[in-house]
């Protein structure tokens, strides 16, 4: 798709959104971090149950014959955590609003808001602190997005 200003092939670009979208929810949806046995939780689970929000676009680019990766995207996760004593102990969201190029892999996403929407019991809060919010399930979604970055550099 050679443009008349553009005979020299400077700047060609696709448009991968679609793609990216399906394939962000595919390497987030379903992710667990499970609690080790010297946990105060031995055994919890912390589930990725959905990706309600994935807002923004992807394209990759061919600028003078070097490749861009080209993508910014604002997230919702919803999550749920569960005990070995109950199903479905806590529920929650939380918000990456600024999942894009200026990232450097390894380095972590910022996180918007922290939601927790049903709690069955208040003790857990501070478990839910430590291992979604701040580590554990959070960790697991930072390597998720990283491995996604790196799906997207390998296919196009």
């Amino acid at each position: 798709n050679t443009s008349a200003w553009n005979k020299a092939g400077t700047w060609e670009e696709r448009d991968l959104s679609s793609w990216a979208k399906d394939s962000v929810k595919n390497c987030l949806v379903g992710k667990k971090f499970t609690l080790d046995d010297s946990s105060p939780a031995p055994g919890a689970t912390a589930t990725i149950t959905k990706l309600s929000k994935c807002d923004g676009h992807a394209s990759f680019a061919s600028v003078r014959g070097k490749k861009r990766y080209i993508y910014e995207f604002a997230l919702k996760i919803e999550w749920k955590f569960e005990t070995n004593t109950a199903e479905d102990d806590a529920r929650g969201s939380m918000t990456f609003p600024d999942f894009d190029g200026t990232c450097l892999v390894g380095e972590g996403y910022d996180l918007g808001s922290y939601e927790v929407t049903s709690c069955t019991d208040s003790n857990l809060v501070p478990l839910l602190d430590r291992f979604v919010r701040n580590s554990g399930l959070r960790d697991i979604i930072h390597d998720s997005l990283d491995d996604w970055v790196r799906l997207f550099k390998e296919t196009y």
